[in-house]
Protein backbone atom coordinates (compact mmCIF):
# COMPACT_ATOMS: atom_id res chain seq x y z
CA UNK A 1 0.00 0.00 0.00
CA UNK A 2 3.01 2.47 0.88
CA UNK A 3 4.43 1.68 -2.51
CA UNK A 4 1.06 2.63 -4.36
CA UNK A 5 1.11 6.24 -2.43
CA UNK A 6 4.26 6.90 -3.05
CA UNK A 7 3.73 5.78 -7.09
CA UNK A 8 1.03 8.23 -7.24
CA UNK A 9 2.79 10.71 -5.81
CA UNK A 10 5.58 10.70 -7.54
CA UNK A 11 3.21 10.55 -10.54
CA UNK A 12 1.21 13.75 -9.87
CA UNK A 13 4.50 15.26 -8.48
CA UNK A 14 5.53 14.87 -12.59
CA UNK A 15 2.23 15.44 -13.75
CA UNK A 16 0.53 18.56 -11.91
CA UNK A 17 3.10 21.53 -11.32
CA UNK A 18 0.24 23.99 -9.87
CA UNK A 19 -3.06 25.10 -9.73
CA UNK A 20 -4.87 28.36 -10.49
CA UNK A 21 -8.48 29.56 -9.47
CA UNK A 22 -10.43 32.24 -11.26
CA UNK A 23 -13.31 34.07 -9.70
CA UNK A 24 -15.38 35.59 -13.25
CA UNK A 25 -17.51 38.52 -13.93
CA UNK A 26 -19.41 38.05 -16.89
CA UNK A 27 -22.32 38.90 -19.12
CA UNK A 28 -23.81 37.46 -21.75
CA UNK A 29 -26.25 38.51 -24.66
CA UNK A 30 -27.55 36.65 -27.77
CA UNK A 31 -30.83 34.46 -29.54
CA UNK A 32 -33.41 32.11 -28.19
CA UNK A 33 -35.03 29.76 -30.35
CA UNK A 34 -37.62 27.90 -29.74
CA UNK A 35 -37.32 24.10 -31.18
CA UNK A 36 -40.76 22.01 -30.87
CA UNK A 37 -41.65 18.72 -31.80
CA UNK A 38 -44.69 18.42 -33.74
CA UNK A 39 -46.78 17.14 -36.50
CA UNK A 40 -48.01 20.57 -37.89
CA UNK A 41 -45.46 22.77 -39.76
CA UNK A 42 -43.90 25.11 -37.38
CA UNK A 43 -41.38 27.79 -38.47
CA UNK A 44 -39.20 29.01 -35.29
CA UNK A 45 -38.42 32.85 -34.64
CA UNK A 46 -35.66 34.16 -33.25
CA UNK A 47 -35.68 35.73 -29.41
CA UNK A 48 -33.28 37.02 -27.27
CA UNK A 49 -31.66 36.26 -24.68
CA UNK A 50 -29.50 38.25 -21.74
CA UNK A 51 -27.69 36.54 -18.82
CA UNK A 52 -25.68 38.16 -15.84
CA UNK A 53 -22.94 35.54 -15.16
CA UNK A 54 -21.03 34.82 -11.88
CA UNK A 55 -18.01 32.07 -12.10
CA UNK A 56 -15.38 29.78 -10.44
CA UNK A 57 -12.50 27.78 -12.38
CA UNK A 58 -10.47 25.59 -11.12
CA UNK A 59 -7.68 24.63 -13.14
CA UNK A 60 -4.56 21.76 -13.09
CA UNK A 61 -1.41 23.10 -14.74
CA UNK A 62 -0.39 19.78 -16.27
CA UNK A 63 3.09 19.47 -18.02
CA UNK A 64 2.79 20.29 -21.93
CA UNK A 65 -1.13 19.72 -22.26
CA UNK A 66 -2.03 23.07 -20.97
CA UNK A 67 -4.43 23.39 -17.72
CA UNK A 68 -7.93 21.36 -16.89
CA UNK A 69 -10.27 21.83 -14.58
CA UNK A 70 -13.97 22.30 -13.69
CA UNK A 71 -16.08 25.28 -14.19
CA UNK A 72 -19.52 26.18 -12.08
CA UNK A 73 -21.04 29.30 -11.08
CA UNK A 74 -24.30 30.98 -11.17
CA UNK A 75 -26.41 32.80 -13.26
CA UNK A 76 -29.40 34.92 -13.92
CA UNK A 77 -31.29 35.38 -17.17
CA UNK A 78 -34.08 36.54 -19.09
CA UNK A 79 -35.01 35.21 -22.48
CA UNK A 80 -37.96 35.53 -25.05
CA UNK A 81 -38.95 33.27 -27.91
CA UNK A 82 -41.70 32.48 -30.70
CA UNK A 83 -43.04 30.22 -33.57
CA UNK A 84 -45.65 30.60 -36.08
CA UNK A 85 -47.62 27.29 -36.54
CA UNK A 86 -49.44 26.23 -39.73
CA UNK A 87 -52.25 23.98 -39.45
CA UNK A 88 -54.95 21.51 -41.10
CA UNK A 89 -56.86 19.67 -38.79
CA UNK A 90 -60.37 17.52 -39.81
CA UNK A 91 -62.93 16.06 -37.47
CA UNK A 92 -66.46 15.06 -37.51
CA UNK A 93 -69.33 16.04 -36.06
CA UNK A 94 -73.20 15.39 -35.96
CA UNK A 95 -76.10 17.83 -36.21
CA UNK A 96 -79.13 18.00 -34.54
CA UNK A 97 -80.78 15.67 -37.06
CA UNK A 98 -77.69 13.28 -37.07
CA UNK A 99 -76.31 14.99 -40.51
CA UNK A 100 -72.58 13.89 -40.32
CA UNK A 101 -70.68 16.82 -40.94
CA UNK A 102 -66.78 16.87 -41.88
CA UNK A 103 -64.99 19.77 -40.65
CA UNK A 104 -61.55 21.14 -42.11
CA UNK A 105 -60.10 24.22 -39.34
CA UNK A 106 -56.71 25.88 -40.74
CA UNK A 107 -54.89 28.80 -39.82
CA UNK A 108 -51.41 30.24 -38.47
CA UNK A 109 -51.07 31.13 -34.95
CA UNK A 110 -47.89 32.69 -33.31
CA UNK A 111 -46.70 31.35 -30.04
CA UNK A 112 -44.81 33.35 -27.71
CA UNK A 113 -42.96 32.35 -24.25
CA UNK A 114 -41.49 34.57 -21.89
CA UNK A 115 -39.28 33.71 -18.64
CA UNK A 116 -36.49 34.16 -16.28
CA UNK A 117 -34.50 31.93 -15.08
CA UNK A 118 -31.35 30.86 -12.86
CA UNK A 119 -28.57 28.28 -13.90
CA UNK A 120 -26.04 26.37 -12.62
CA UNK A 121 -23.25 24.92 -14.21
CA UNK A 122 -20.71 22.41 -13.91
CA UNK A 123 -18.58 21.82 -16.36
CA UNK A 124 -15.31 20.97 -17.98
CA UNK A 125 -12.93 23.79 -18.65
CA UNK A 126 -9.63 23.95 -20.47
CA UNK A 127 -7.36 26.85 -21.39
CA UNK A 128 -4.20 27.00 -23.09
CA UNK A 129 -1.81 29.74 -25.07
CA UNK A 130 -4.93 31.95 -24.66
CA UNK A 131 -7.78 29.79 -26.17
CA UNK A 132 -10.80 28.72 -23.44
CA UNK A 133 -13.38 26.01 -23.67
CA UNK A 134 -15.81 24.36 -21.34
CA UNK A 135 -17.98 21.75 -22.03
CA UNK A 136 -20.80 20.00 -19.80
CA UNK A 137 -24.30 20.38 -18.40
CA UNK A 138 -26.19 23.45 -16.65
CA UNK A 139 -29.20 23.08 -14.64
CA UNK A 140 -31.38 25.70 -15.37
CA UNK A 141 -34.91 26.67 -12.95
CA UNK A 142 -37.44 29.26 -14.48
CA UNK A 143 -38.74 31.09 -11.73
CA UNK A 144 -41.33 33.45 -13.67
CA UNK A 145 -43.00 32.10 -17.05
CA UNK A 146 -45.41 33.59 -19.50
CA UNK A 147 -46.90 31.85 -22.30
CA UNK A 148 -49.47 33.61 -24.68
CA UNK A 149 -50.92 33.28 -28.83
CA UNK A 150 -52.25 34.81 -31.26
CA UNK A 151 -54.38 33.21 -34.42
CA UNK A 152 -53.42 35.81 -37.77
CA UNK A 153 -55.48 33.58 -40.44
CA UNK A 154 -58.84 31.54 -39.47
CA UNK A 155 -60.62 29.16 -41.68
CA UNK A 156 -63.25 26.71 -41.16
CA UNK A 157 -65.27 24.77 -43.29
CA UNK A 158 -67.71 22.31 -43.45
CA UNK A 159 -68.56 19.80 -45.62
CA UNK A 160 -72.32 18.01 -45.42
CA UNK A 161 -71.65 14.49 -46.18
CA UNK A 162 -75.35 13.59 -47.07
CA UNK A 163 -75.74 17.01 -49.42
CA UNK A 164 -72.04 16.52 -51.07
CA UNK A 165 -72.05 20.75 -49.76
CA UNK A 166 -69.24 22.77 -48.87
CA UNK A 167 -69.47 25.88 -46.89
CA UNK A 168 -66.96 28.08 -45.69
CA UNK A 169 -66.65 31.00 -43.03
CA UNK A 170 -70.67 31.33 -43.11
CA UNK A 171 -73.05 31.52 -39.74
CA UNK A 172 -73.57 27.93 -40.37
CA UNK A 173 -70.16 26.96 -40.07
CA UNK A 174 -69.39 29.27 -36.68
CA UNK A 175 -66.65 31.86 -36.29
CA UNK A 176 -63.65 32.53 -34.70
CA UNK A 177 -64.18 35.55 -32.23
CA UNK A 178 -61.99 38.38 -31.98
CA UNK A 179 -61.02 38.07 -28.86
CA UNK A 180 -59.33 34.75 -29.76
CA UNK A 181 -57.80 36.60 -32.50
CA UNK A 182 -55.98 39.01 -29.89
CA UNK A 183 -52.91 37.89 -28.04
CA UNK A 184 -54.32 35.41 -25.31
CA UNK A 185 -52.23 34.47 -22.28
CA UNK A 186 -51.88 30.68 -21.90
CA UNK A 187 -51.46 28.40 -18.97
CA UNK A 188 -48.91 26.21 -19.03
CA UNK A 189 -46.43 25.93 -22.66
CA UNK A 190 -43.15 26.96 -20.42
CA UNK A 191 -41.52 23.95 -18.20
CA UNK A 192 -39.78 25.10 -14.73
CA UNK A 193 -37.00 22.78 -15.25
CA UNK A 194 -34.61 22.29 -17.79
CA UNK A 195 -31.09 20.51 -18.15
CA UNK A 196 -28.99 21.58 -20.70
CA UNK A 197 -25.95 20.97 -22.75
CA UNK A 198 -23.47 23.64 -23.22
CA UNK A 199 -20.34 24.44 -25.26
CA UNK A 200 -18.52 27.95 -24.51
CA UNK A 201 -15.32 28.37 -26.73
CA UNK A 202 -13.18 31.66 -26.79
CA UNK A 203 -10.35 33.62 -26.14
CA UNK A 204 -8.52 35.37 -23.07
CA UNK A 205 -5.60 37.49 -22.11
CA UNK A 206 -4.08 38.57 -19.33
CA UNK A 207 -4.18 42.46 -17.76
CA UNK A 208 -2.05 42.94 -14.72
CA UNK A 209 -0.42 40.07 -12.72
CA UNK A 210 -3.65 38.63 -11.50
CA UNK A 211 -6.67 39.38 -13.89
CA UNK A 212 -8.27 38.52 -16.77
CA UNK A 213 -10.39 39.15 -19.98
CA UNK A 214 -12.37 37.11 -22.40
CA UNK A 215 -14.80 36.27 -25.18
CA UNK A 216 -16.32 33.42 -25.74
CA UNK A 217 -19.26 32.68 -28.04
CA UNK A 218 -21.67 29.98 -26.41
CA UNK A 219 -24.48 27.48 -27.68
CA UNK A 220 -26.55 25.94 -24.81
CA UNK A 221 -29.48 23.32 -26.54
CA UNK A 222 -31.61 22.05 -23.74
CA UNK A 223 -31.96 18.46 -24.10
CA UNK A 224 -34.90 17.77 -21.30
CA UNK A 225 -37.74 19.52 -19.47
CA UNK A 226 -40.61 19.59 -17.23
CA UNK A 227 -42.66 20.33 -19.92
CA UNK A 228 -46.21 18.59 -19.28
CA UNK A 229 -49.30 19.86 -20.95
CA UNK A 230 -52.12 17.53 -21.08
CA UNK A 231 -52.74 16.71 -24.68
CA UNK A 232 -56.65 17.48 -25.40
CA UNK A 233 -58.98 14.90 -27.62
CA UNK A 234 -60.14 18.54 -29.03
CA UNK A 235 -58.58 20.36 -31.73
CA UNK A 236 -56.98 23.66 -31.77
CA UNK A 237 -60.22 25.01 -33.39
CA UNK A 238 -63.29 23.14 -31.72
CA UNK A 239 -66.63 23.58 -33.54
CA UNK A 240 -69.56 22.65 -31.40
CA UNK A 241 -72.68 20.42 -33.42
CA UNK A 242 -75.71 22.71 -34.29
CA UNK A 243 -78.55 22.07 -31.58
CA UNK A 244 -81.21 22.97 -33.34
CA UNK A 245 -82.73 24.49 -36.24
CA UNK A 246 -83.82 27.65 -33.63
CA UNK A 247 -79.67 28.07 -33.25
CA UNK A 248 -78.28 27.41 -36.24
CA UNK A 249 -74.65 29.16 -35.45
CA UNK A 250 -72.46 26.85 -33.22
CA UNK A 251 -69.96 27.19 -30.71
CA UNK A 252 -66.54 28.11 -31.14
CA UNK A 253 -63.62 27.14 -29.41
CA UNK A 254 -59.72 27.79 -29.13
CA UNK A 255 -57.42 26.07 -27.36
CA UNK A 256 -54.30 26.10 -26.35
CA UNK A 257 -51.71 25.72 -29.15
CA UNK A 258 -48.90 23.91 -26.82
CA UNK A 259 -51.62 21.03 -26.10
CA UNK A 260 -53.40 21.02 -29.62
CA UNK A 261 -50.12 20.90 -31.21
CA UNK A 262 -46.76 20.88 -29.51
CA UNK A 263 -45.12 17.65 -27.76
CA UNK A 264 -42.11 19.26 -26.74
CA UNK A 265 -39.67 21.82 -26.93
CA UNK A 266 -36.19 22.08 -27.04
CA UNK A 267 -34.64 25.71 -26.55
CA UNK A 268 -31.69 26.55 -28.52
CA UNK A 269 -29.46 29.92 -27.33
CA UNK A 270 -26.26 31.09 -29.34
CA UNK A 271 -24.24 34.23 -28.62
CA UNK A 272 -21.19 35.80 -27.20
CA UNK A 273 -20.27 36.51 -23.10
CA UNK A 274 -17.76 38.57 -22.10
CA UNK A 275 -16.12 38.36 -18.44
CA UNK A 276 -13.49 39.46 -16.02
CA UNK A 277 -11.64 36.92 -14.00
CA UNK A 278 -8.94 37.29 -11.12
CA UNK A 279 -6.65 34.33 -10.74
CA UNK A 280 -5.32 33.12 -7.93
CA UNK A 281 -2.41 30.68 -8.11
CA UNK A 282 -0.86 27.86 -6.17
CA UNK A 283 2.39 26.45 -6.75
CA UNK A 284 2.75 22.37 -6.32
CA UNK A 285 6.04 20.94 -4.57
CA UNK A 286 7.78 19.40 -7.68
CA UNK A 287 9.35 17.22 -5.15
CA UNK A 288 8.71 15.47 -1.79
CA UNK A 289 12.99 15.72 -0.81
CA UNK A 290 12.51 16.07 2.78
CA UNK A 291 13.98 19.63 3.92
CA UNK A 292 17.25 20.57 4.86
CA UNK A 293 17.65 21.70 8.17
CA UNK A 294 20.70 22.79 10.67
CA UNK A 295 20.06 19.64 12.39
CA UNK A 296 20.45 17.04 9.55
CA UNK A 297 22.65 19.06 7.97
CA UNK A 298 24.96 17.83 11.23
CA UNK A 299 24.47 14.09 9.79
CA UNK A 300 26.82 14.97 6.08
CA UNK A 301 29.26 16.96 8.19
CA UNK A 302 32.64 15.74 7.20
CA UNK A 303 34.01 16.60 10.39
CA UNK A 304 31.22 14.20 12.88
CA UNK A 305 32.88 11.54 12.31
CA UNK A 306 36.72 12.68 13.50
CA UNK A 307 35.07 14.54 16.73
CA UNK A 308 33.42 11.18 17.64
CA UNK A 309 36.48 9.52 17.07
CA UNK A 310 38.88 11.77 19.84
CA UNK A 311 36.45 10.46 22.42
CA UNK A 312 37.88 6.80 22.13
CA UNK A 313 41.92 7.95 21.81
CA UNK A 314 44.13 8.09 24.89
CA UNK A 315 43.80 11.07 26.87
CA UNK A 316 47.61 11.63 26.54
CA UNK A 317 47.45 11.40 22.74
CA UNK A 318 44.34 14.33 22.37
CA UNK A 319 46.41 16.24 24.69
CA UNK A 320 50.04 16.09 23.47
CA UNK A 321 52.00 19.40 23.76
Amino acid sequence: MKRIIIFLMAFSSTILVSAQSVLSFGVRGGSDLLIPKSEQTIKPKMGLAGNFDIGYTYYWKTRGSGEWGIHTGASVGYANNMCQITFSQQYTNYDYMSNEMLYTTSGKVNVMRKRAYAEIPLMAAFRSRGFVMQIGPKVQYSFWNSAAQRIEESNIDAYYVPFDVHVTNEVITGAVSGKDLEEKMLEGGTPTFNILAALSLGYETRVGNQSRIGIMAYVDYNVWNTLSIARIDQPFIAVAPIMGAANPVPAVKVNNAFSSFISGINPLQIGISLYFGIEFEQQYNRSYRRPRTYRSNLRYNPYAFKNRSNRYRPYYSRHRR
